[in-house]
């Protein structure tokens, strides 16, 4: 599915293609029900069709929905259609890691920072039965 700027899908708008693949593509979205920009990470059919594949990503989806952390972008849906399934999770602001560290390394202190913040997620999702 190719989303244009005026796409509709089960009340989210679809505004931009921001990443793509081997899965899908991800779009940044605006849920208009409550005012919020999301992201909709959107399956292939062709994989979205496989029994197994589904059954492993809706059972991944439904384990990650319940994880609670400050630093897990929470997922706020999951569906499948004709056309494929979908994920929506928040839309985060700021950019990437790769797009922080053109400015050049991080200071040492912002570095632990970033670290602990990181292995605190991962510790809770690995609790959760989450493998990354």
């Amino acid at each position: 599915m190719e989303a244009t700027i005026s796409q509709h899908i089960k009340g989210y708008d679809l505004r931009e293609r921001i990443g793509a693949g081997g899965f899908g593509a991800v779009y940044k979205a605006y849920q208009s029900t409550v005012g919020r920009e999301v992201a909709i990470k959107i399956i292939l059919p062709g994989l979205a069709s496989q029994p197994e594949f589904i059954r492993r990503f809706e059972g991944e989806a439904q384990l990650v929905a319940r994880l609670e952390h400050p630093h897990i972008t929470p997922l706020y849906d999951y569906w499948r259609d004709q056309d494929g399934a979908y994920l929506v999770m928040r839309w985060l602001r700021g950019g990437s890691l790769r797009d922080a560290l053109q400015n050049g390394p991080f200071e040492l202190r912002a570095a632990a920072l970033l670290l602990d913040q990181i292995a605190g997620a991962l510790s809770l999702a690995h609790r959760n039965g989450v493998i990354h």
